[in-house]
């Protein structure tokens, strides 16, 4: 393998050069955090040790090991992060009963923004928050002909993608978001993929071809100092029933990931959708 260009020659007459994606510690940490099951309990023990003292900083080198490992073997400028064509997508119909899945939220989503064009996050007199959804399922490291460090094949299920990407148009910056519904709501486990999701998009090879593909729409190109809205979006009919002990432990702890301890995060944005009214407020 070439580690340099992260290529990999298929043995035999083919002289087809795949191309490696790499695994990151943080990617495993994620990886680790979703196979093992870990229950929501002991995910809370995690973030508690995490926030305790100067521990969060731990967090803090894990993601910058880890974009740096993915900038330096990872790259694919000549490939979009989206198909050309994305009419195969299921179409997502319209729910008027209750939001019980990811899906449910982005066709609410879609249904809001035909009104002016926003998503509105209800906050006291506060515009801040509002965005454009943009695209859903955006799988950072999308490679034709791929398999990871492991030999596992690049197009795997449950390899995962961002949930959704979104613009802000008053900070006038780029919005990373994760969706969870129902008995899927572990706030300490969105935070973690995004950061993951996050340190593999903000390399110098993937701010590129952000740009050459307009990741984000028609905006002005982003950067090496272009800072992320990072969204977790909860769904619940009533927001105060959610699991309060790892939602705030988890705010402490994205509190202290923030730039300047992160340059590329502007803020971590908790907020819930009321699974009836559909609403959408930052908590």
């Amino acid at each position: 393998m070439d580690e340099k260009l992260g290529h990999k020659k298929n043995s035999g007459k083919s002289t087809v050069s795949r191309k490696i994606i790499p695994i990151t510690e943080l990617r495993y940490f994620y990886k680790s955090l979703s196979e093992l099951r870990l229950s929501t309990i002991t995910q809370l023990q995690i973030v508690e040790d995490i926030t305790r003292k100067e521990n969060f900083t731990k967090l803090i080198s894990w993601y910058n090991e880890s974009k740096k490992h993915f900038a330096e073997k990872y790259e694919n400028s000549e490939e979009s992060f989206l198909p050309d064509d994305l009419s195969h997508r299921r179409s997502l119909s319209i729910n008027d009963k209750a939001i019980s899945s990811t899906q449910d939220v982005i066709s609410v989503f879609n249904e809001k923004q035909k009104e002016d064009g926003l998503i509105h996050v209800k906050v006291e007199d506060d515009h801040n928050y509002d965005f454009c959804y943009i695209e859903r399922e955006v799988s950072p490291y999308r490679t034709t002909n791929s398999e990871f460090v492991t030999g596992k094949s690049g197009k795997s299920s449950g390899t995962g993608g961002v949930d959704f990407i979104g613009w802000n148009p008053t900070k006038k910056l780029p919005i990373l978001g994760e969706i969870k519904v129902g008995g899927d709501q572990n706030p300490f486990y969105a935070l973690i993929q995004l950061l993951t999701y996050l340190s593999e998009l903000s390399t110098p090879n993937q701010i590129k071809r952000i740009n050459k593909y307009k990741l984000f729409g028609n905006i002005p190109d982003l950067t090496h100092e272009t800072s992320f809205y990072l969204y977790i979006l909860l769904v619940n009919k009533d927001p105060f029933k959610i699991k309060k002990g790892i939602l705030s432990k988890t705010q402490k702890l994205a509190a202290d990931l923030k730039k300047p301890a992160i340059p590329e995060i502007e803020k971590i944005v908790f907020l819930n959708m009321n699974s009836k009214t559909k609403e959408i407020l930052k908590i």
